[in-house]
């Protein structure tokens, strides 16, 4: 059974970052330090688990700027990724946010349209990949 919850960066860092290594630095070849920014500990983090197994993962700081959304490749397509999100924009609204945003990677752009994210400003190389630079304003 496939779970999602907001979790303590400390207490699930583990789970979280095998997550990330997977998809990273394995899949995509980012450098695994590029990952390690310090803000894990401030932010909410989301670990989706497949019974015990950590298989997604992102998070979003206090700002509203939502990051490091992985999911395993044999869990992709199955609608996590929008759970993910959905639930950050949820909390967003908790939180009296005017808008949630993110960078993009390029293949991704179109997966954050269909959530209502639209592109603002000019796309930036990160990690040696092309983002482009999102948001999504929030009816409080």
């Amino acid at each position: 059974m496939i779970s999602l919850q907001i979790v303590n960066f400390l207490e699930h860092q583990e789970a979280i970052q095998s997550v990330r290594l997977s998809v990273f630095t394995v899949e995509q070849g980012v450098d695994p330090a590029l990952d390690l920014d310090g803000l894990d500990g401030t932010a909410y983090q989301i670990l989706v688990l497949d019974n015990d197994k950590p298989v997604a993962t992102g998070r979003m700081l206090a700002d509203g700027h939502i990051g490091r959304i992985a999911v395993l490749p044999e869990y992709r397509k199955l609608g996590i990724g929008s759970r993910i999100m959905d639930r950050f924009i949820s909390q967003a609204r908790s939180d009296n946010l005017t808008k949630v945003f993110l960078g993009a990677q390029v293949s991704a752009v179109p997966f954050y349209e269909t959530l209502g994210f639209r592109r603002y400003g000019e796309d930036y190389m990160e990690a040696n990949i092309r983002h482009t630079p999102m948001q999504l304003m929030l009816d409080i």
